[in-house]
């Protein structure tokens, strides 16, 4: 039961999000901790760049702030 509770909160999660944490992840286990840090800064992970320019993004921020729960579109 709680593996399935696990798997539906994450498929209703940000799929853009978790695309961005898998690259950066799968990134990290090449460079060090400041080098990746730097690259999410910069925007240099290509999942990153488009989470931050993505309606997603805006909608978590406004989730936030109307204390509700956001919609995702992975876009």
């Amino acid at each position: 039961d709680r593996v399935w509770e696990i798997a539906r909160l994450l498929a209703g999660g940000p799929p853009l999000v978790f695309a961005a944490i898998k690259e950066v992840a799968r990134a990290a286990e090449t460079m060090g901790f400041q080098e990746t840090m730097n690259r999410i800064t910069k925007r240099q992970f290509r999942t990153v760049d488009e989470l931050y320019a993505s309606e997603d993004n805006l909608e978590g921020f406004k989730a936030f702030a109307e204390k509700r729960d956001p919609v995702w579109k992975g876009k």
